[in-house]
């Protein structure tokens, strides 16, 4: 036959072709399977699966899915446990430290609330010192990381329902986000206890806590996008008798770092112990301290001295401050804080 030839089939033909291709839906080969054959196949098939059932694998494999149960079940039960535990810790944490005051009547934590107990050690001391990354390069298109921060200027015993003089001691602890652990303001055992002679003259009322004995003031300042500045002061020269204090351009409120009146220093060329050292500068602002020197050899009796230093994000700052008869050097080292 030629290339145009057609082909004829009559129906019975058609049909078997078509046979050939479905049976039961399925691709055949043969041009299709009588019922006998269909039946034979099946029991042919019925006959052949227990020689494909693997009972050995079928026990192991139910004993592994008893063994997962189980793990699980032992794995959701320590978990309890261990829920239960926290929550008796919690529970038990909070009894201790949440006091009643009957001033105000109001419940107040004595100490921080809301941690775990069972991991968190309330007595730690942060061992995060200042300075960490002053040393750091930047590059010139690195983005900066600056923290807000703030300032504690500071504590202060506006009433006492005992009276005054009164002697204080205990501690004052603040804790930042980076790792919340001790930072100590104040801290002084009864037998090293602070000699409080009256009461501050402050119309200032913010931020008080109103206690069993009396009525303290805390003033902070909030400083945003802050840089950090870390003093050190190093007497050359003559005998100091004053107070050395630091504040920023835009917060007036003086931190004291210095007062002779608790720490005599004179010209021993050694680093003056300050009470305080580190203070948080905005980055656009300045770092103010002012130096207050009592000088018999002028006729005022006293000498003031301000100086300024422009906020960094590393490095350090050294200048050196005549404050009448005392000299100084007063080095600001600058760091970020994370």
């Amino acid at each position: 036959m030629g290339r145009h030839d057609v082909s004829v089939f009559d129906d019975e033909e058609i049909g078997r072709v078509m046979d050939l291709f479905f049976t039961d839906g399925v691709l055949g080969l043969d041009g299709g399977v009588s019922p006998e054959e269909e039946e034979e196949e099946e029991e042919v098939e019925v006959d052949l699966e227990p020689l494909f059932y693997d009972e050995a694998a079928t026990v192991a494999e139910s004993v592994a899915a008893a063994e997962r149960r189980r793990v699980r079940e032992e794995d959701r039960a320590r978990v309890v446990e261990q829920q239960t535990k926290v929550r008796k810790a919690k529970e038990a944490y909070f009894k201790k430290n949440r006091k009643f005051n009957p001033k105000t009547g109001l419940h107040y934590f004595t100490r921080i609330f809301f941690i775990n107990p069972l991991t968190f050690d309330l007595n730690e001391e942060s061992p995060l010192g200042p300075m960490r990354y002053t040393d750091r390069i930047y590059n010139e298109h690195e983005a900066l990381r600056m923290r807000n921060s703030v300032n504690i200027l500071s504590v202060k015993i506006l009433s006492s329902d005992v009276g005054f003089p009164i002697n204080v001691y205990g501690t004052v602890i603040a804790r930042d986000s980076l790792d919340e652990k001790c930072i100590y303001l104040f801290r002084r055992p009864r037998d090293d206890c602070q000699l409080i002679n009256s009461k501050v003259k402050t119309e200032v009322e913010n931020d008080t806590f109103v206690g069993k004995l009396g009525t303290v003031e805390l003033r902070y300042a909030v400083i945003k996008d802050a840089v950090e500045a870390t003093v050190e002061i190093k007497v050359v020269e003559g005998y100091f008798c004053g107070e050395v204090a630091a504040c920023t351009t835009n917060i007036q409120d003086k931190v004291v770092l210095l007062d002779s009146r608790t720490c005599c220093v004179m010209a021993d060329n050694l680093d003056v112990q300050l009470s305080r050292r580190v203070m948080a500068v905005h980055n656009k602002e300045k770092l103010l301290l002012t130096v207050v020197n009592q000088d018999d050899e002028v006729p005022t009796g006293c000498v003031t001295q301000t100086i300024d230093f422009t906020p960094k994000f590393n490095g350090s700052d050294v200048t050196e401050v005549t404050c009448g008869s005392v000299k100084m050097l007063v080095k600001v080292t600058w760091s970020l804080m994370v």
